[in-house]
């Protein structure tokens, strides 16, 4: 696996653009809740209903999901998994990279669509792809 070591900084002002931007993709997918995290884990913004859930703990453990499924693709001869979903019964999970430095995991029940998820991921990545670079 590829060894990180870069420190992630955003400005204040970045984390006001990217909360109403994650606040408008929670609305528009549905979400339970959404986490945009740096590829080692740490948390940048959340919202949704994150109290119910230690936010951190399944934000490093989502990112090792990540990371392995990452990993999994090079050795199969694929650059990266871009996307991908772990459906289950009434929850399912669903994680966008947005860059080398950032992934989208998004919670939502079994009232959402997971296709309607994955187009509003798509648009998320593309907005905050323009305020973190």
């Amino acid at each position: 696996m590829k060894e990180r070591s870069t420190t992630i900084s955003v400005s204040k002002d970045k984390i006001d653009e990217l909360e109403g931007l994650l606040s408008g993709f929670c609305a528009q997918a549905n979400t339970v809740w959404a986490l945009l995290l740096s590829s080692t884990g740490h948390l940048i913004v959340q919202k949704g209903f994150v109290y119910s859930f230690d936010v951190l703990t399944i934000g490093v453990l989502a990112c090792g999901v990540f990371n392995s499924t990452m990993e999994l693709a090079r050795i199969i001869g694929e650059k990266r998994f871009n996307e991908f979903l772990q459906e289950g019964k009434a929850i399912s999970l669903y994680y966008i990279n947005i860059s080398d430095d950032f992934i989208l995991v998004s919670m939502f029940d079994d009232r959402t669509i997971p296709g309607v998820v994955k187009v509003a991921s798509e648009d998320f990545s593309r907005g905050a792809l323009k305020i973190l670079t």
